[in-house]
């Protein structure tokens, strides 16, 4: 590889250390190394920014370690990388460098895209739009990676599984030894798959009778 990269093997080595020590690289063998979870989406973010010398096979590669690490083998391409423009788009926001960023889950990352709490939302404002407006995205920017984000805050939130087999994250607000409103956040749906919100009739009547019996019981 040194003589690939014309560069003197103790460059090569004193390299590869700093990237591991980034956490960007990891070694398994005298001389062969893996790009960790980190390094895939730190390239990403690099390729997607413009920064020359990384190739397209080399970026669709790191897509498809992401796919691996993240569990998002039923995801394509294209919502993966429409995901991680938000978290491009989040990062610039706040400053972060990509060396920085925590990518080991893919739940960790919604810290990127959530840059206001959980707790504000609400269920007379979607999600989608709360994301857009806080990064400042058209909405069809957040649609694009939709189901992604879905599957991120079902890993990060309380969930509840359905009788009908669908799974839902949820928000409780408020004081619960009086008055708790219920924010349904994301679901994964055995008919319509990963979505964020609840426009389904039949869900939300699901969810209501399960806290009216909890209450009462």
């Amino acid at each position: 590889m040194a003589k690939t990269l014309n560069i003197s093997i103790a460059t090569l080595y004193r390299k590869s250390l700093e990237l591991m020590d980034m956490g960007l690289i990891d070694k398994i063998d005298k001389g062969h190394y893996i790009i960790t979870t980190k390094g895939a989406l730190v390239l990403t973010l690099l390729y997607l920014r413009g920064v020359s010398g990384i190739s397209n096979d080399a970026f669709r590669s790191a897509i498809g370690k992401l796919k691996e690490d993240w569990d998002l083998a039923e995801f394509s391409d294209d919502e993966v990388i429409s995901y991680i423009n938000l978290i491009n788009k989040g990062i610039a926001q706040t400053k972060i460098r990509p060396a920085n960023i925590c990518a080991q889950s893919l739940n960790c990352t919604l810290h990127y895209i959530l840059q206001r709490p959980l707790h504000i939302i609400n269920n007379n404002k979607s999600i989608i739009n709360f994301i857009a407006e806080d990064l400042d995205l058209p909405i069809d920017k957040v649609k694009a990676a939709e189901r992604v984000i879905a599957k991120a805050l079902l890993e990060y939130l309380p969930t509840i599984t359905l009788r009908d087999g669908c799974k839902v994250a949820l928000l409780l607000q408020g004081d619960q030894s009086r008055k708790v409103t219920i924010v349904k956040v994301a679901m994964k749906c055995r008919i319509h798959g990963y979505k964020l919100g609840i426009d389904c009739p039949i869900a939300n009547s699901l969810i209501s009778r399960l806290f009216l019996t909890n209450k009462h019981a």
